[in-house]
C-alpha cells in the first residue's frame, strides 16, 4: 500500500496504432506538469519483434499487443508498486485482467468491439464465427466488469458499452480526444481568407479508408481552378496540378502545424473511423470541417454550424460543400470560429487530460485495492 502522503504511481498503458499514437503523445504532454501524480508511460507497439517467431501468437496482431501490455505492467509493478492503471485500449487489456482486478483501473476506449464490427471492412477486420464472437463478448464483458471506471471518446461508444456490454452508465465518462490548443495560432489572428484558391487540407495515412481518393477525384472533375488540395498521407499520389502531397510528417511537428495554419478548410471524407483525432486539431486551427457521418463524427462536427457532415462516398455532397466555401470566404471564417469554440469546449487536450488525471487520483485514493497487497 502507498505510504501516507506519497503521490499515486499510475501506469499509462497506451496502444501505439493508428491515431492512438498522436493521442498518447498529447496525453503525455498535457500531464507533464502535474505534481500530484507519478505517470509511468508504457507504450505498447504491435511491431513484429521477437514475438513474431512464436507460433500462432506471433502472427496475431492483437495477441502481440496484449502480451507486450501484460509484460509492461508487470515490469513497472516490480520496479515499484502501481497504485492505478489507465489502459488505452481494450484491445491490449484482455491478457491483463488479473492486473485490472488487483490494481484500480480506468479502461479507455475510442470504440467498443461492436462499434468496430460496424466498420469492419475498412479496418481489415473480419467478424468471426458466432462461437468465437460469443467468446470475445464474454472476455470483453469480464474485462469491463473488472475496471473501476471506463472513459470513452464519444456518446456513440458509451451507448454500445451500456447496451452491448452491460456496463453501468454511472462508471462511464465521456471525454473526447483533443488537441493542445497552445500549439495552434490564436484564433483572433485568423481573419477572412484572402482572395485566391481555397486551400483544402486532408490528413490521413490510410488514404482510401479516409476518403482521400474521393476528394482527389472530386477535385479532378469539379474543383480545379477553385481549390488546391494539401494532402498529408503515406499514399503514393501522382503529381497533379493543384495537388500538394506531404509524406513522412510526424504528429505535432512544426511542418504539420504550419499546414493547419495555412489551410482554409479541413476535409476528411472518411469511410471508416470511430472518432478521428485530427478533427480536434482542425478545430484548434479554427478550420471549418467537412467529414462524414461514420462513427462519432456527427458529435464532433455540428452540421451547418462548425462545418458539414455528409454521407460517406457522396461525391456530389462533397463537391457542393467545397464550392460553397470557395464562393463564400465569410462562411469559412464564421464556421471556423464556431469550430474553434467547440474545440475549446470539448476537445481541449489540456483540460481533458487533466480531467482523466483527476479521475485516476480520486480512484486510487478511494479504492482499498493496491497492487502491492
Amino acid at each position: 500500500m502507498r505510504a501516507f502522503g506519497m503521490i499515486p504511481r499510475i501506469g499509462f498503458v497506451l496502444e501505439q496504432g493508428l491515431g492512438h499514437v498522436a493521442y498518447g503523445m498529447s496525453l503525455r504532454s498535457a500531464l507533464s506538469t502535474r505534481k500530484d501524480i507519478d505517470c509511468v508511460w508504457l507504450e505498447v507497439s504491435f511491431a513484429d519483434g521477437p514475438l513474431a517467431r512464436i507460433p500462432i501468437i506471433g502472427t496475431n496482431y492483437a495477441a502481440r499487443g496484449n502480451l507486450r501490455a501484460r509484460h509492461a505492467i508487470a515490469h513497472a509493478h516490480r520496479e515499484r508498486a502501481l497504485d492505478g492503471l489507465f489502459v488505452h485500449t481494450s484491445m491490449i487489456a484482455l491478457f491483463s485482467m488479473d492486473w485490472v482486478a488487483r490494481i484500480p483501473t480506468c479502461l479507455s476506449l475510442d470504440a467498443t468491439p461492436f462499434n468496430y464490427d460496424e466498420l469492419a471492412s475498412w479496418y481489415r477486420h473480419q467478424v468471426s464465427s458466432p462461437s468465437v464472437e460469443r467468446a470475445k463478448l464474454w472476455a470483453h464483458r469480464s474485462l469491463m466488469r473488472r475496471a473501476d471506471r471506463v472513459t470513452v471518446w464519444s456518446e456513440w461508444a458509451k451507448r454500445s458499452l451500456v447496451r452491448d456490454y452491460g456496463v453501468d452508465d454511472r462508471v462511464v465518462d465521456v471525454t473526447a480526444p483533443g488537441a493542445t490548443l497552445a500549439n495552434f495560432p490564436d484564433p483572433r489572428t485568423r481573419g477572412v481568407r484572402k482572395p485566391g484558391l481555397l486551400r483544402v487540407l486532408f490528413v490521413g495515412g490510410d488514404f482510401v479508408r479516409k476518403g482521400g481518393d474521393l476528394l482527389l477525384e472530386v477535385h479532378r472533375q469539379h474543383l480545379r481552378g477553385k481549390c488546391e488540395l494539401h494532402l498529408v498521407t503515406s499514399a503514393d499520389i501522382p503529381q497533379v496540378e493543384g495537388v500538394h502531397v506531404y509524406r513522412g510528417m510526424k504528429p505535432h511537428s512544426p511542418e504539420l502545424l504550419r499546414l493547419y495554419a495555412d489551410a482554409d478548410v479541413f476535409v476528411l471524407p472518411t469511410r471508416g473511423d470511430c472518432l478521428a483525432v485530427v478533427l480536434g486539431e482542425a478545430m484548434a486551427s479554427s478550420l471549418p470541417i467537412v467529414t462524414t457521418s461514420v462513427g462519432a463524427h456527427a458529435e464532433a462536427v455540428h452540421d451547418g454550424e462548425t462545418g458539414y457532415v455528409i454521407p460517406p462516398n457522396d461525391a456530389d455532397a462533397l463537391r457542393e460543400r467545397l464550392l460553397r466555401f470557395a464562393a463564400d470566404p465569410e462562411l469559412c471564417a464564421r464556421m471556423g470560429r464556431a469550430s474553434r469554440r467547440l474545440g475549446e469546449a470539448r476537445f481541449d487536450m489540456q483540460k481533458n487530460a487533466n480531467h482523466i488525471a483527476d479521475i485516476l487520483v480520486a480512484m486510487s485514493q478511494r479504492s482499498g485495492r493496491r497492487g502491492g497487497d
